[in-house]
């Protein structure tokens, strides 16, 4: 929203502006643009920021009454304010809400609200934006205005942007687009086109992200919203960065500038990211002295501004572009600062960036201890903001390949000790026989006891190929394929990032597999405290990525007992079936319990529990939790001689429930 009327020192009209007949006059045409939903006016910029600043200033002073009138001039102020410091802005945008309470009427009060929101947005505050996004719901529901809604969820869908929740995002925004695309909604319906359009490019949807775009262009042009063609320059400029077009990112990137530069923008930090891309892709062109000029522009910008989104964003650019100029010290002193603003700022994206830059610099200042733990936090980072376990780093692929290869050598070797194993046995078995020929009784023993081992080691050697062809070797023939098809050159650069990326995901799965086949083999952990140990360890290697806190309720005394290799193995798997539903069916659970109780009875059992915190409602997925997993959970429960339950608990949550028997009985699953 702008103010066309401009006053200089003295409160006297400005150089080139007519004084309109009424001061209510001009604030009359402000409101009703303001709730008709047209576009504000967009002008070349006449004065300085600061002297913009003061003629609104002016006009307040003019005006004490408290009014909507004067509702109007503080919100106006506060945006002219937020151009240049959003902190600033912070009490004009309180004192304009609160005396729209006083003056009572709701389509003022509805849109300081949604003002006041935008603030506590633009510096993260999300806990301050929601409660007033709900109350401007409220008035806007009330009055049927359905611009009011579409801008609410708008908000709702930049707040879950900024915190890395992108498909709740694009939710939030094809729920908006949905409600009107006429009328006096086609600003905000474009608004929310833009930003779907940035969304589905972070999601790799790059074809439906240029449709969008495009669309929104048409819009732009034909109904003369210059405002929104910077913005659609932008995100083209975004659009090229993602698949690695850095010229023509660049080209975009210079556009959305140059129309910034000819109207009025109150949305300064939509410019300021555009600055900031603009370095980040002239940094990829090799051009790291221009770059940094650039970076450093725009992170004095954001500094002064309180940008505390884009600031680590700009300081992790600079660290990598010093790296790149052969500066490593350089490039972990912005790293750090960078690091320490996005903890600040709860920015996911601004620490992925901080600890990539410090794991590369510390790894080219030869400190390998220290590159590997950022590393890891990097790895972490990225994880959590794509949704998957997929790295995108060449570093790690190698990495994944050599553990892959050294644990299928485990692997090898465990079976050969294994084997030698047996055939002791049979020897020992052999020796007896000889001792016990005389009698038909000991024979027949003899005979029966040789079945049963034969028996065994074709159960083992069945076990053992099955593990590794139908987990481990379909794994390594996927990477064997997918590393064909990379070395042949064939595929574009989103192909061969994308064949990187499965790569990758089955060397990690391979690795994983790899590490259970070969812990399973170890005839040291046969007892209850070695199995319990595993099922920690798996847990926190797991739930840990995810970002969910995992606590065990575990007996003090346990017994001295040695368990099977069916009962091990198959309430081990029972174990991380229960996990893998947490992290794919409840996307709202922040905690997972695991309780193991040794109950001693005629027949002892041992009663694994594992609950989660996870929430039942409408984005929830609970018609798949009880489906194929817990079938697979109860079919090796049976196994076992025990049982296997699941469903939703009183409180909230879900909870899976096997009981088995310590002396499970001789019958196999997946064997």
């Amino acid at each position: 929203m702008a103010v066309v009327l401009l006053l200089g020192p003295g409160g006297k009209p400005a150089a080139g502006q007519a004084l309109p007949e009424t001061l209510e006059d001009s604030v009359a045409k402000l409101d009703r643009n303001w709730h008709r939903g047209t576009a504000p006016p967009v002008r070349p910029s006449a004065l300085s920021q600061p002297a913009r600043v003061d003629s609104v200033r002016n006009l307040l002073a003019a005006h004490p009454s408290p009014d909507s009138m004067r509702v109007l001039l503080l919100t106006h102020l506060a945006d002219e304010m937020m151009v240049t410091d959003v902190r600033a802005a912070g009490a004009t945008r309180r004192a304009a809400c609160a005396l729209a309470r006083r003056v009572g009427l709701p389509d003022l009060l509805d849109e300081t609200l949604l003002d006041l929101a935008d603030y506590h947005i633009a510096l993260a505050e999300y806990d301050s934006a929601r409660p007033l996004l709900r109350e401007a719901q409220r008035i806007f529901t009330r009055q049927h205005d359905l611009g009011g809604q579409m801008r609410c969820l708008g908000r709702r869908a930049r707040m879950a942007d900024q915190q890395g929740r992108l498909a709740q995002a694009l939710d939030y925004c094809l729920r908006a687009m949905a409600m009107s695309s006429t009328g006096d909604q086609r600003r905000f319906h474009t608004s929310l086109k833009i930003h779907a359009a940035s969304l589905y490019t972070r999601l790799g949807e790059y074809a439906t992200a240029d449709t969008y775009l495009r669309e929104a262009l048409d819009i732009a042009r034909r109904y003369e919203y210059p405002d929104r063609i910077n913005l659609i320059m932008g995100e083209l400029g975004e659009l090229a960065r993602r698949q690695g077009q850095w010229a023509k990112a660049r080209h975009y990137y210079r556009l959305s500038i140059a129309v910034s530069r000819q109207i009025v923008v109150t949305d300064q930090a939509t410019v300021r990211a555009v600055r900031f891309h603009l370095a980040d892709v002239t940094e990829r062109l090799g051009q790291g002295i221009e770059a940094l000029s650039q970076a450093h522009a725009a992170l004095r910008e954001a500094v002064a501004a309180h940008d505390v989104l884009l600031v680590p964003q700009l300081l992790a650019l600079l660290g990598r572009t010093w790296l790149h100029q052969g500066r490593p010290d350089s490039a972990v002193a912005y790293a750090e600062r960078s690091r320490q603003a996005s903890t600040r700022a709860q920015s996911l994206e601004g620490l992925r960036a901080a600890y990539e830059v410090l794991a590369r610099a510390q790894a080219a200042r030869g400190n390998w201890a220290a590159a590997y733990q950022n590393y890891r936090r990097f790895d972490t980072y990225n994880d959590s903001l794509n949704g998957t376990d997929v790295s995108r780093r060449t570093a790690a692929l190698r990495f994944n390949h050599a553990a892959a290869q050294h644990r299928a050598e485990l692997v090898l070797l465990g079976q050969q000790q294994e084997l030698a194993r047996l055939k002791r046995q049979r020897l020992a078995a052999g020796l007896l026989a000889l001792a016990l020929v005389a009698g038909s009784g000991a024979a027949a023993l003899l005979w029966r006891y040789r079945q049963h081992q034969r028996r065994r080691e074709t159960d083992l050697r069945n076990a053992l190929a099955a593990d590794l062809h139908d987990d481990v070797g379909t794994l390594l023939g996927q990477i064997a394929r997918q590393s064909g098809l990379l070395q042949e050159g064939l595929a574009d650069t989103t192909s061969q990032r994308q064949q990187l990326d499965e790569i990758t995901e089955a060397s990690r799965l391979a690795v994983r597999q790899l590490n259970d086949v070969v812990w399973s083999l170890d005839a040291h952990n046969d007892y209850l405290p070695n199995l319990l140990d595993r099922m920690r360890d798996y847990a926190y290697e797991v739930m840990g990525v995810a970002g969910l806190e995992a606590t065990f309720d575990l007996p003090t005394e346990l017994p001295d007992q040695r368990l099977s290799v069916l009962l091990r193995r198959n309430l081990y798997l029972i174990y991380k079936e229960s996990l893998h539903n947490v992290l794919k069916h409840a996307p709202t659970a922040t905690a997972v319990a695991i309780s193991l109780r040794y109950v001693a009875s005629s027949l002892p059992q041992l009663v694994l529990e594992v609950r989660d915190n996870g929430q039942f409602g409408p984005e929830t997925d609970t018609s798949r939790r009880p489906g194929h997993g817990l079938r697979n959970m109860a079919a090796r429960a049976e196994a076992m001689g025990g049982a296997a339950t699941a469903g939703p608990v009183a409180g909230g949550g879900f909870r899976v429930q096997v009981a088995v028997p310590l002396a499970a009985p001789r019958r196999s699953f997946g064997l």
